[in-house]
């Protein structure tokens, strides 16, 4: 068996791959579920009769008081709207359209959420897309990473001295696995998805360029998920230590974007948001991402543009650094 059939072999049976797939199985369940039961495809003739009842009331008490000029002052329960300075010198009919709504409409009575796959599918498969990238790095770093700690690298290297092509296999087989990670779960999550917007939703119009654009937002989230497991064996290669990995990558997730916080409240800079690693995935995943900074002296504030091509050179630089050092640290540290 070559090598990257046997790395292939050896991350299917590992107990995490079969725990992360588990939980990622799990937790689209869950939000299927959750969309299920708080999705409807409408509200009932009761919630309309209801909502419309509603709506006849708060108008009725909008034309007494436009009506009455007294109106205020012959109902002691809106007593405070003489004493406040805010209706002062207001004309008695914008005051009433203050107090009560003017217009108002069944529609604005009726809580009914429906689930428009053709608007929010998109931004959860999007998501999905992301915690399976980030799943996959932790199992690419915890791979790796458990190999050194059992002493594994060695003993294959007595076997395969060709470092290079055994962090090459290491290295295809993770991405692999991402990939067809990857596929499945949005696979999976699009046709649980519109099978719920289509029993208790609305799909929406899918026509072209909808599919067009969604393909092209799906295709940079499944780069970006790949990015991330390579991100995640180079730092398990080059700390040579699983918890070394992932206290990198968990350790930014919580601390550093709070640091970035920090940073952006202490210093007077332009376009604060260039620090956020968030803000560049952002641009990556949409395409663009327009910032905007206000200086206090113009009428119009000063903006700048991220293009997907800025920021997968700089997204895309960050990760080849560190899958350069790990493969320097691989090739030339002593394995002992």
């Amino acid at each position: 068996m070559n090598l990257f059939k046997a790395e292939l072999h050896r991350i299917a049976r590992r107990r995490l791959s079969l725990i992360f797939g588990i939980c990622a199985v799990a937790g689209l369940l869950a939000l299927t579920v959750i969309m299920w039961f708080n999705s409807s495809t409408g509200p009932s003739e009761a919630d309309l009769a209801f909502a419309q009842s509603q709506a006849d009331e708060v108008n009725a008490r909008y034309e007494a008081c436009a009506d009455d000029e007294q109106f205020f002052e012959g109902h002691p329960e809106y007593g405070w709207v003489a004493d406040d300075e805010w209706f002062k010198d207001m004309p008695h009919e914008q005051a009433c359209s203050e107090v009560f709504w003017a217009d108002a409409r069944a529609e604005d009575f009726i809580y009914v959420y429906t689930f428009k796959f053709h608007e929010e599918g998109v931004v959860l498969l999007i998501g999905v897309g992301i915690v399976t990238g980030l799943l996959a790095m932790l199992l690419a770093a915890s791979t790796i990473g458990a190999e050194w700690s059992s002493g594994g690298i060695a003993n294959l290297l007595v076997w395969h001295p060709n470092r290079m092509r055994v962090w090459s296999a290491k290295l295809g087989a993770v991405v692999t696995v991402c990939a067809l990670a990857v596929v499945a779960m949005l696979a999976l999550a699009f046709g649980l998805l519109y099978l719920t917007a289509a029993v208790r939703g609305d799909t929406g119009t899918l026509d072209a360029p909808w599919w067009g654009d969604t393909s092209e937002r799906l295709t940079r989230t499944g780069v970006l998920a790949l990015g991330m497991t390579v991100l995640g064996s180079a730092l398990a290669m080059l700390g040579r230590h699983t918890a070394i990995a992932g206290g990198v990558i968990v350790g930014y997730l919580t601390v550093g974007e709070m640091l970035v916080t920090f940073v952006r409240l202490g210093i007077d800079m332009r376009f604060p948001e260039l620090l956020s690693v968030y803000t560049w995935i952002g641009a990556w995943i949409e395409g663009r991402v327009t910032l905007e900074h206000w200086n206090g002296l113009s009428e119009l504030p000063e903006t700048m543009v991220l293009t997907a091509t800025d920021a997968g050179l700089l997204l895309g630089g960050i990760v080849l650094l560190f899958t350069a050092l790990g493969t320097w640290s691989f090739a030339k540290r002593d394995i002992t």
